[in-house]
Order: structure tokens, then C-alpha cells, then sequence
């Protein structure tokens, strides 16, 4: 009887242990333990829910890089790092030396060999390609026609309709679809108007989420284990498998209804330039115009949806700032018999960029950034890095760090972005890395502030967004910050 008695407070000792370890691993906010065997992975997987915020904490605490310990069999180890001294090295002065790699190729495989997945020369062609096409005359004329038309009737008949009837809306999926019906308009020159009253269904949305869910899993997952996923067919492989078709599908039927087009004239359905008709000009296949096709459409989309979302959905906590920038578009918009002339004064809509900036540095629309060293090398803060040392440049932390933003860095402040002259401060990229830095800096961010600025001056002097109370609002598990639920919200015309 006491023996037993002994085993039971044994048991429960050994229980009570394991509970306490359990709420250190997940209360704890310092650097965790590398344990023997298993490294860090307890801390990891406990903190999983919220792992952007935890790796931002180990930073702070490292002083802005530490290295990741994963099981010792599982090749799971990663350098991270959010020091500006580092990424500006990795990014622009030794960026010869830190590549994409295979690795980035076997996790990003759907996209095939567009310039998203290219090094060197393969990339410095492809990258030619792209920015030719963006300087383009009629790329210029394209954009400042279909911004103004996409917003009036587009997302304005939509915030119309959901006002009216008194619907909440999802805004991720809102700007989602606008941001997906602009990239096809520019890629094929063809619009699907999945952003439309009854919200369609939009297979390629989906499968694009589910492509970029399954690439996380397989940069944090042993190697073994993700391949024995895509050859069981079960779990994230599955459906990167399920979005591989939606993706060849998608993609063939506009291609094929882009070449009907050019063979057959005039068909008032689609736009007189498109990247697809550029692209005529060069000696591509059908699979290397799918590759672009994806390139394009995922850039397009990612930076536009996300952004917007989290720029009201914080907007809606900073109620100050919110009425500052509604102050300041009334006062520098021209508003003639109802018609916004926004694109004319978008440069005058200082205080916006300003707040969207603000809103990339918290949040980037890609999180992480990945790179692998070609030989050994020695990074500004001293880490020693090789071949087989994966690293990880931590956008969503860097926008977080004290050493990097001062000790008011977790305050929403548009202020810190404008000049004594009222002039948008310049960040060096390897400070803000929300368009990345160095040769590889994105190309469209010009596009993208065009877009962000001219709907969310739209949205703010005809309607009030008033984002439900209460609800979970956090990072889907994804290469992209997508929101898990989205971010509900009601919408309310200024001209009732």
C-alpha cells in the first residue's frame, strides 16, 4: 500500500515537473535551451501558435541573431538573424556568396523556373525581362487606367452592396479578390471579376494559400518526413498537389485563351497590352509562361491584400491616427461632382504612405526571407556560416527591434516616417526589408504604394470600416502573413 502510495506522489511529481517545464517553455521570453539530442524543439513546437512573436523575443534577446538548434538526425538548424550589419551583407555587398539554392527551389517547386525561384545569370536574365516589361510605356498608360476603373467598378459597387444591406465582410478576402482581378488584368489582360457581388468561387486564391502553407511546413519539417507526406499524399502535400492542378489548369486555360485573342484580333474583353503579349516578343514555352504567370500573379497579390487588411485592422486600435489621415485626404484631394482625383494628388497623400509604411514595418507581407551560403564566410556580427547553414532573415522581427527602431518601436507612429520638411523619410532597405534589399529589392514597390494609397484614400472619405470587436486576429502558419480568419468588419457610407 505505501509502495504504492510512494509510486502515485512519484508519478505526480514527475506530471507536476513536466506541467512546469510545459509553462516555462511557453511563458519564457530569453533565449531557449538547446536540450542534448533534441535542441530547441520543445520550445519551438509549444510556442508554434505564436512562433513570429517568439522568434522576434529570442532575437531581442541575442541581440539581433542566434542560431536554431533542431533534432540533432533532422538537418533543422537555421541561423537567425534581424541585424540590419547582416542583412545589408547578405543582401547587397556579398550577395554573390548567399543564394536561393536548392533547397529554396525544392520548397518553392510549384513556381517552377520563374524568376522567384532563380540565381545568378538564370535570374539576372529573367529579372531583365521583368523590369523592361515594368518600364514599359504601356505598362504606365495600363496601370493608371485599370487602378481608377477597378476601384470605381470593382471594390466601390461591392462596399456599396455590403453598406447597404448592413453584411459584415471579410477584408482580407475583399482586397484579396481586387488584388487578384488587377494581376490577371496585367498578366493576360483579362478580367475575371472574382471581385464581384456573391463573391465567386476563386479556385486559384485557394490554391495559392494552400501552396505557400505547404513551402513553410516544408522548411521547418525534417526533409524525410515532408517527402514521405507528398509520396503518401496526405497532409500539406496533398493539397500542394490538389494546387498544383488548380495551378496548371488555371494558368493553360489563360494562356490558351490569351493566344485565341491575339490570333483572332479584337475582342473588346481584354485589354490592348498585357505581360502574356510581351512575353509573345521573346522565345518562351507554354510551361515557362505559366511559371511567369505564377510569378507575377503571387507578387501582385501578396503585398496589396495583406497590407490593406492589417492597415485597417490597426487603424481601427490607433482611432487618432485614423482621423489624421481622413484630415489630411480631405485637405489635399481634389474632389470634383464626386470624382476622386486621386492618382493626379497620390503624391501629395504624404501622411497615408506614411501610415502604410508604418503598417510594413510591423507588417511584411513575407515574414521571412531564406538564404544558403556557397562557402564559408563570417557574418558583421561574428557568426560563422558554411554551406550546410541555412539562414533566415526575420522581416517581422526586424520591424520589432528596439536596437533597430528605438524603444518606441511597438507603437503605431506614421510620424516616424515623415521629415521636418513634411517629406517621406527614406529607410535604408536593410532596415526596412518589407520590399527586400539589394539587387533583388522588388521592383513593383512604386506599383504597389500606387495601389495601396489610391483604394485606401477610396475606402476612408466615402466609408467607415468599423472592424468587429473580439475577434482572433493572428498569422495563418504560412510563407505569406495571411491572417487564419481574416479580418472581419462592417462598412458605413460617409454620405448617409
Amino acid at each position: 500500500m505505501i509502495a504504492a502510495l510512494l509510486g502515485y506522489l512519484g508519478y505526480l511529481v514527475m506530471a507536476t515537473y513536466f506541467l512546469y517545464s510545459c509553462h516555462l517553455f511557453i511563458t519564457s521570453r530569453g533565449v531557449p535551451k538547446s536540450w542534448p539530442l533534441i535542441g530547441m524543439t520543445p520550445a519551438m513546437l509549444l510556442n508554434f501558435h505564436r512562433l513570429l512573436d517568439r522568434v522576434t523575443e529570442i532575437l531581442e534577446k541575442s541581440k539581433g541573431t542566434f542560431l536554431y538548434r533542431g533534432f540533432w538526425f533532422t538537418n533543422t538548424d537555421f541561423l537567425a538573424t534581424s541585424d540590419p550589419q547582416n542583412v545589408r551583407y547578405i543582401m547587397n555587398t556579398n550577395c554573390s556568396t548567399y543564394l536561393k539554392g536548392s533547397e529554396w527551389r525544392n520548397q518553392f517547386d510549384i513556381f517552377g523556373d520563374s524568376l522567384f525561384n532563380s540565381d545568378s545569370e538564370a535570374w539576372k536574365q529573367k529579372r531583365n525581362l521583368f523590369h523592361c516589361f515594368l518600364n514599359h510605356r504601356q505598362f504606365h498608360e495600363l496601370v493608371n487606367g485599370i487602378i481608377p476603373s477597378q476601384i470605381e467598378k470593382g471594390l466601390i459597387p461591392i462596399l456599396e452592396h455590403v453598406a447597404e444591406q448592413g453584411l459584415v465582410v471579410n477584408l482580407q478576402e475583399l482586397f484579396m479578390r481586387q488584388s487578384f482581378d488587377l494581376a490577371t488584368i496585367i498578366v493576360y489582360g483579362y478580367n475575371p471579376k472574382s471581385l464581384s457581388i456573391g463573391f465567386p468561387e476563386v479556385p486559384l486564391c485557394k490554391a495559392i494559400g494552400d501552396a505557400m502553407e505547404a513551402a513553410y511546413f516544408r522548411y521547418i519539417l525534417p526533409k524525410r518526413l515532408w517527402e514521405l507526406q507528398r509520396w503518401l499524399q496526405i497532409g500539406r502535400e496533398k493539397k500542394l498537389r490538389d494546387a498544383w492542378t488548380v495551378f496548371d489548369y488555371t494558368f493553360a486555360e489563360y494562356i490558351s485563351m490569351q493566344i485565341q485573342q491575339l490570333n483572332h484580333g479584337d475582342n473588346r474583353e481584354y485589354q490592348s497590352f498585357s505581360f502574356l503579349k510581351y512575353l509573345t516578343r521573346e522565345e518562351v514555352t507554354n510551361k515557362l509562361m505559366r511559371d511567369y504567370s505564377a510569378n507575377m500573379i503571387l507578387a501582385f497579390e501578396d503585398t496589396n491584400s495583406t497590407v490593406l487588411t492589417l492597415f485597417f485592422w490597426i487603424l481601427s486600435k490607433n482611432p487618432m491616427a485614423e482621423k489624421k489621415i481622413e484630415e489630411k485626404l480631405t485637405r489635399n484631394l481634389l474632389v470634383e461632382g464626386g470624382d476622386l482625383q486621386i492618382l493626379k494628388e497620390i503624391n501629395k497623400l504624404v501622411y497615408l504612405h506614411a501610415a502604410l509604411c508604418e503598417t510594413l514595418r510591423f507588417f511584411p507581407p513575407v515574414p521571412y526571407e531564406f538564404r544558403t551560403p556557397t562557402r564559408s564566410d563570417t557574418l558583421p556580427s561574428g557568426h560563422c556560416v558554411n554551406e550546410k547553414t541555412r539562414i533566415l532573415v526575420c522581416t517581422y522581427a526586424m520591424g520589432r527591434m528596439t536596437s533597430v527602431w528605438g524603444e518606441d518601436c511597438h507603437e503605431f507612429k506614421p510620424e516616424r516616417w515623415i521629415t521636418g520638411e513634411g517629406k517621406i523619410k527614406r529607410e535604408p532597405p536593410s532596415k526596412f526589408f518589407a520590399f527586400m534589399s539589394g539587387p533583388r529589392m522588388c521592383m513593383g514597390k512604386d506599383l504597389a504604394f500606387t495601389l495601396m494609397k489610391a483604394t485606401a484614400a477610396s475606402i476612408i472619405l466615402n466609408y467607415k470600416l468599423e472592424v468587429i470587436p473580439g475577434q482572433n486576429v493572428s498569422p495563418r502558419p504560412s510563407v505569406l502573413l495571411h491572417m487564419k480568419h481574416g479580418v472581419m468588419a462592417r462598412i458605413k457610407s460617409r454620405r448617409v
